[in-house]
């Protein structure tokens, strides 16, 4: 006799338990890591690891001057400027990023390569016209955090070092370079992702329970509850509680992780612009004998003209001679972490190229533009902070309630697969003499 045929909850079940208890430790490690990451920098002021205090009253100086200051303090050949930033509130250091030794040399051989190509010259062997090295200029570089005020240089700081980098590593590529660890974490939000839906499904009480109110009973943990009926009310209570949270820290993971493929589902919707490539992948013109790039201050200038409720933030300077400048402004009561308003201007005809301003973006940009900050849980204030954090904790609940749910489950299946074998030996004993007194 044919037993009865597996139902979609059923298979739903397994599909739960297995991607859950395979996938158990590395789950569990990116919650932790995740949670820690929330308020890394909050524990490093609190172990006294932060960046220095600034005491300096007065006003902030130009971003030009910032750069001047880092530069005269830098004693290493070949770094040049990539970056600049103002405090985002009174009492943190301005910040100036150098980048890595000799980049100010590369820089030199593009620029020579492509005018030799405007000229008719051709390129070395192997190497194309024009060609841009593969390595991000922000590899190597060097942070230098300055007094915004009166330009004292309080600290050199090489990339994030210390345990904040550990988990900073473990969380986002798991220590494997390139887009690999990347991918690989990509693929564990994912499975994030199957474990809450199918969670969902099978939490999702019967038709006869609706009826009855014993639907209550799916979102509380009963009093008195012991050994599996605890694990398993603490697994559905605070699955269903989190749940939208969960999806949506995990969503934006997935996006970090694949940007290009997640931003074009989300513009199928809603359609918008490609704003990654719009805004980091803008290229200009190059330029022409006799040109010279626009300084900061009159770029910075030309932005204040267009956005005058807008403040300086942030400037990305120019690598390479077909990259755009990249300047950050902000409007007052900014939350950090919150979307930028980014213009793209032209170094070589002082022009502004494109702005990007959160206040006439579409839906599906303003999405976009939201998923970092919502997975790392800033520009929405402290509660938003907290739930973020909360969203990391409840992982290790999930693995610990789970896993023992599993084997509670296979010891009691177990145990009373002995119990029968052992009534079937007394059986089959009792018979033994029966049997021979018969013969």
């Amino acid at each position: 006799m044919a037993g009865k045929p597996k139902t979609v909850r059923y298979w739903l079940q397994q599909l739960h338990l297995w991607v859950g208890l395979i996938l158990l430790l590395p789950l569990v490690m990116m919650g932790i890591t995740g949670a820690v990451l929330v308020y890394a920098h909050d524990i490093e002021h609190l172990l006294g690891q932060g960046g220095p205090q600034v005491t300096t009253p007065g006003e902030w100086r130009k971003p030009s001057e910032l750069i001047e200051a880092a530069r005269a303090a830098n004693a290493e050949p070949g770094r040049m400027p990539i970056a600049v930033r103002w405090p985002t509130e009174i009492g943190e250091p301005a910040a100036v990023r150098l980048s890595r030794p000799g980049m100010a040399g590369e820089r030199s051989q593009i620029r020579g390569g492509q005018q030799a190509g405007q000229q008719g010259a051709q390129p070395a062997a192997g190497q194309a016209q024009g060609a841009v090295p593969a390595v991000s200029p922000f590899a190597g570089s060097l942070q230098i955090l300055v007094d915004p005020v009166s330009l004292q240089v309080l600290d050199t700081q090489q990339a994030m070092t210390g345990w904040v980098r550990f988990f900073h590593d473990l969380h986002g590529h798991v220590f494997i370079s390139g887009g690999l660890g990347r991918e690989i974490v990509g693929w564990l939000g994912v499975a994030m992702l199957v474990l809450g839906t199918s969670g969902l499904i099978i939490w999702w009480p019967r038709p006869g329970q609706w009826k009855g109110g014993q639907w209550k009973s799916a979102f509380t943990i009963r009093r008195g509850a012991k050994g599996l009926r605890l694990h398993r009310d603490l697994h559905g209570a605070v699955g269903i509680w989190t749940l939208l949270l969960f999806l949506l820290v995990n969503v934006t993971g997935v996006y970090i992780a694949f940007p290009q493929q997640v931003g074009a589902a989300i513009n199928a919707v809603w359609p918008g612009r490609d704003m990654r490539a719009a805004m980091f992948q803008a290229r200009v013109e190059r330029p022409q004998p006799g040109q010279t790039a626009i300084a900061l201050d009159d770029a910075l200038a030309l932005v204040q003209a267009r956005l005058p409720d807008a403040r300086f933030l942030n400037a990305f300077l120019p690598s390479r001679p077909d990259q755009a400048l990249r300047i950050g402004m902000i409007r007052p009561g900014h939350e950090e972490g919150a979307p930028v308003i980014t213009v793209l201007v032209d170094p070589w005809r002082h022009s502004v190229i494109d702005v990007f301003d959160p206040q006439a973006f579409s839906t599906g940009e303003t999405i976009i533009a939201w998923q970092r900050a919502l997975h790392y849980g800033t520009g929405l204030g402290g509660v938003y902070k907290f739930l973020v954090f909360l969203s990391g904790v409840i992982i290790p609940i999930f693995g610990v309630t789970g896993f023992f749910m599993w084997w509670i489950k296979r010891r009691n299946r177990r145990a009373t697969e002995l119990a029968k074998q052992a009534v079937l030996r007394q059986a089959v004993g009792a018979r033994a003499p029966e049997t021979r007194a018969a013969e």
